[in-house]
């Protein structure tokens, strides 16, 4: 059996060529399409192309069903990741300074919108029988506007001193579990796969994506800058409610509590600060609770991958699911 990387190099090069045939880099203005092709050309490890064309497998389905919905949906996701990071004024995204931090918000802004529409053209291009092409694209639609609620959500959230795990979920579910949920959706459906079949990879793919998220957001507290590739303690400057803060919030002692209120989304919040609230999660153990709860949502994936027909494709799958909720601190 292949290791998550090598499954996911398996999958790399056919999105990418798909991306090509889309997306010109040349023309003028220069700053137009080295903005759209910058946060793209970092690479990363095109995880959700791979569950496309993993999920595609799954129901019957072949690379050719999957490649426009897989290049649409990583399209999607770098998209999204634009403008987050214009939104929570993040630093680094993928070991580089943010798109907005090199070309200016203005045109990161209009970048990320000019991948947006090109998301559905992508899409409303596959090859496919259009019965399968309508539903991909109203797929794309319809998850495509939960991420944008679940931010929505988030920016609701900013300003709540009081919230609970539950509140973090939800945020979760629409956001990252939404496009993880489109992207076995979207292979699915370009497969040919069955109702049935499409809603338990949609569980999968959601589920997953609750787990990675949770990983991620303690990684960004307890990991390595380097192997990360964001700025360690950012999400506490930014001030973002994570599973993490909101076990802190249930379990810290008062004076504990006022500390972290005073210093979560603190702006100009200093590196011995960060280390203060970084403290407060491991002596509460909220990073080994947040661990925790992101196997918990492993398990629940995987049962929902049994009730697909074994294959190479589904134990493909579980290896992703596994790697993504199991990277290292």
């Amino acid at each position: 059996m292949k290791s998550a990387l090598e499954i996911l190099e398996e999958y790399k090069g056919a999105v990418e060529t798909e991306l090509e045939l889309y997306l010109s880099r040349t023309g003028d203005p220069k700053e137009f399409y080295a903005s759209v092709w910058d946060l793209i050309d970092r690479g990363g490890k095109r995880i959700r192309p791979a569950l496309v064309f993993l999920a595609s497998e799954c129901v019957g389905g072949s690379r050719e069903d999957a490649v426009g919905g897989a290049a649409a949906v990583e399209l999607l996701h770098n998209m999204t990741l634009v403008h987050d990071d214009i939104e929570d004024e993040s630093e680094l995204r993928r070991g580089k300074p943010c798109i907005h931090t090199i070309y200016g918000i203005p045109t990161a802004i209009n970048a990320g919108d000019a991948m947006l529409i090109k998301v559905f053209e992508i899409a409303n291009s596959s090859h496919i029988p259009q019965e399968r092409l309508h539903r991909l694209v109203s797929q794309v639609a319809k998850r495509a506007y939960a991420i944008t609620w679940g931010q929505a959500f988030e920016f609701h959230m900013w300003n709540q001193k009081q919230f609970t795990e539950d509140d973090v979920i939800r945020l979760l579910r629409n956001k990252t579990g939404a496009l993880t949920a489109l992207s076995t959706e979207a292979g699915a459906i370009a497969g040919g796969g069955s109702d049935e079949q499409i809603k338990l990879l949609g569980e999968f793919g959601e589920t997953i994506g609750i787990g990675f998220q949770i990983i991620d957001d303690a990684l960004n507290v307890a990991g390595d800058v380097k192997k990360y590739g964001k700025e360690i303690g950012g999400d506490i400057r930014e001030g973002k409610k994570t599973l993490l803060s909101a076990h802190l919030l249930k379990t810290a002692n008062t004076q504990d509590k006022k500390t972290f209120n005073r210093l979560l989304g603190k702006k100009n919040i200093t590196k011995a600060e960060i280390s203060k609230v970084i403290n407060l999660y491991e002596r509460y153990g909220s990073i080994q609770y947040a661990n925790t709860q992101a196997n918990t949502y492993l398990e629940t994936a995987l049962k929902a991958l049994e009730n697909l027909p074994a294959s190479q494709a589904r134990d493909k799958l579980s290896t992703l699911a596994e790697f993504l909720v199991s990277r290292s601190f």
